[in-house]
């Protein structure tokens, strides 16, 4: 005879951001490598920034004061596209590319310019809940890709 299965308990965690929060296990993103800089904070969530799902926060559940402002480099970068090696690929364990989605890192400057880190894209496994976040070594995809400029005077 088996034992009938417990309902998850949900993952109960603070953010100086978006105040205390609780996901279920099954919605936690994992980096398989931890990112730069980053090494021992390898759990995270992702939260809509706005309505429209432009951008989204990478919010860390190990330490409240973590969150990366992230959107899709495709918005902004027609035919964006991350050469995935073998090794990246086993990492995230996938099985299909199709369930590979790839952000980048958004930085908002103290005079409101917004760039896109497109060199260090992050790369989600949408089929395991796995990340890792890979470098680029591409002259056409640079650190600092302005988006909008600083912001006119007031």
């Amino acid at each position: 005879m088996s034992l009938p299965q417990r309902a998850q308990e949900p993952v109960l965690f603070d953010t100086i951001r978006f105040g205390a929060l609780s996901v279920h296990e099954d919605k936690i993103i994992r980096f398989v490598q931890g990112l730069p800089g980053f090494k021992d904070m390898r759990r995270f969530i992702m939260i809509d920034h706005d309505a429209e799902g432009l951008f989204k926060w990478l919010q860390s559940v190990d330490n409240p004061a973590v969150a990366f402002l992230m959107t899709d480099p495709n918005t902004y970068r027609p035919g964006y596209t991350v050469p995935l090696k073998k090794s990246e690929a086993e990492c995230l364990g996938v099985r299909d590319a199709r369930n590979l989605v790839a952000m980048v890192m958004v930085c908002v400057s103290r005079d409101n310019e917004i760039s896109l880190n497109l060199k260090g894209p992050v790369l989600f496994n949408s089929e395991n809940m796995s990340a890792i976040q890979c470098i680029i070594d591409r002259d056409d995809y640079p650190s600092h890709f302005v988006i909008k400029g600083p912001a006119q005077g007031a």
